[in-house]
């Protein structure tokens, strides 16, 4: 009898013990939500800016009773842009702060590495400040992204150049997992559209000189050129370019698609660069905006940003408060029980959502974790992002 009773309590503390695990971060009354960025690193122009518009979301959130009567508390770690700092801020989150989900990780090394932990502890990894496809592949059951991936942004993007008439591509890439990404579309748009490589270079994220580079694609007969470069960088090679006379398009990623990129040298160091990307901005910090002009959202939006922070919202901003909003739309779709697979069940309901920026809808279901459903074409004119094409397929 003693026997039974000690394994039935043992049986019922395990059972307990498991249910608390997947849990964790949940209370009646909160639930702990965790994010690892760059707030002082190279990357910190979209960290901090992503971190405002989730902060922004949750705190309309709470505001409003909170999902199924539960504050969203948020916890942010500053990983510098680097690797260790990444994994260090995730053992803290999940291990001192006990959060139940991780949200909009900066960087894709960053955010590997952060998976890793997350992974061995059940716990979900929501829509990172990335757009690589290992984000979402191979497939796992606590990885989502609201991006379609930059690789499949290169290739839509020089479908686009094909259909015009390029045979010839040129590439640059940064010498990360990134570039590799962009490498890789540029490999699978070069299969499907029957083009031609005829320069492929790499570079330090850090490089501030890239004459030699600009020389060696000059020297080609390359007709566009697949920049899997980020933002300083960006902005170095393609001016770069332009000051030896080369007049061919050049294509980025979602990385430099940024005001920053628009708007160096007044407009004129990258003007006519263009972007491929999975996400619209409407340009709430350009100087002739009316933000009376626009609807009664995204007016709301503009409006309570800039009260709280002091400064326009950005696209990284823009980026940040879906992510947050998708969350809390999953939160309410799994209902008061939360729990991890009521977490994954109600993002996974999420069919054609649109956000309030006008960019392409977001899809999720049991196979289909990376919410991305198109392309926009934006292009650098005068100082802004403009848009040149609304539905690029991929």
């Amino acid at each position: 009898m003693t026997n039974k009773l000690l394994t039935y309590t043992a049986a019922t503390l395990m059972a307990l013990g498991t249910t608390a695990q997947a849990q964790q971060g949940v209370t009646d009354d909160t639930v702990k939500i965790g994010v690892q960025t760059d707030l002082s690193g190279p990357l910190a122009t979209w960290g901090v800016f992503a971190t405002n518009g989730v902060r922004l979301r949750f705190d309309q959130a709470n505001e409003a009773g909170g999902v199924h009567g539960r504050t969203i508390k948020l916890f942010v770690e500053d990983t510098k842009y680097e690797v260790p700092m990444a994994a260090r801020a995730t053992n803290k989150l999940v291990q001192r702060d006990g959060v139940f989900a991780m949200l909009m990780g900066a960087g894709t090394s960053q955010t590997l590495a952060s998976m890793k932990i997350l992974d061995s502890k059940g716990i979900p990894n929501l829509f990172p400040l990335t757009g690589a496809a290992s984000m979402t592949e191979p497939f796992n059951r606590l990885h989502f992204s609201q991006f379609a991936s930059y690789r499949d942004g290169v290739i839509a993007g020089l479908r686009h150049f094909a259909e015009g008439g390029a045979k010839k591509v040129c590439v640059q890439s940064v010498a990360n997992e990134f570039g590799e990404e962009i490498n890789a579309g540029v490999a699978i748009a070069v299969e499907q559209n029957d083009l031609e490589v005829v320069y492929k270079g790499s570079h330090k994220v850090t490089e501030t000189d890239f004459a030699g580079v600009a020389t060696a694609i000059k020297n080609t007969d390359c007709e566009v050129l697949a920049m899997g470069s980020a933002i300083k960088d960006s902005i170095t090679l393609y001016a770069t370019l332009r000051q030896l006379g080369w007049d061919k398009p050049m294509l980025g990623s979602m990385v430099p698609y940024t005001p920053i990129v628009a708007a160096a040298g007044d407009g004129k160091l990258t003007e006519g660069m263009y972007i491929a990307s999975s996400v619209l901005s409407t340009n709430l910090d350009g100087s002739e905006v009316d933000l009376d002009s626009l609807d009664e959202d995204l007016q709301a939006f503009a409006k309570a940003y800039e009260a709280a922070y002091g400064e326009p919202a950005t696209l990284q901003a823009q980026m940040g408060y879906v992510a947050a909003d998708l969350t809390v739309l999953a939160l309410e779709n799994a209902g008061r029980d939360l729990t991890v697979d009521g977490l994954i069940a109600g993002i996974e309901q999420i069919t054609e959502y649109n956000d309030i920026f006008g960019g392409p809808t977001l899809s999720f279901g049991p196979d289909k974790h990376a919410g991305g459903d198109g392309f926009v074409m934006v292009q650098s004119q005068g100082g802004d992002w403009v848009v040149v094409e609304t539905d690029l397929p991929y």
